[in-house]
């Protein structure tokens, strides 16, 4: 199998990032992207961390402050972590919980209010 090249690792992290902007969790997108372009489960891997990250750098970059938003990814997570221990994948189990405490540290800041 030849390696791809930078477009196609682009279209692969896109298709990944789209899937789980739906709110699919990151199990089921590794085991799509795997499907999709016949790849093995780690690289797979690779292309659902990126595609991750692409979404976080979005939300940066809107500044994004909205707990509703932040409220959904968590129960989506706690979907996540719920297939996890179905499915006996403690290390999918472990990353849901760990972003939940991550976001969850989120929703605790004290919002500021001017009067």
């Amino acid at each position: 199998m030849k390696k791809a090249n930078q477009q196609e690792m682009e279209l692969r992290a896109g298709f990944a990032a789209d899937l789980l902007a739906q709110g699919h969790n990151c199990t089921l997108v590794t085991t799509r992207v795997t499907e999709e372009y016949e790849l093995s489960r780690r690289q797979a891997r690779r292309i659902t961390a990126k595609a991750m990250d692409l979404i976080v750098q979005d939300f940066e970059e809107i500044n994004i402050e909205r707990p509703q938003m932040v409220e959904k990814l968590i129960v989506t997570l706690e979907q996540g972590m719920q297939k996890g221990l179905i499915n006996n994948q403690s290390s999918g189990v472990a990353a849901c919980a760990r972003q939940i405490i991550s976001l969850a540290g989120y929703l605790l800041i004290p919002r500021i209010t001017i009067e």
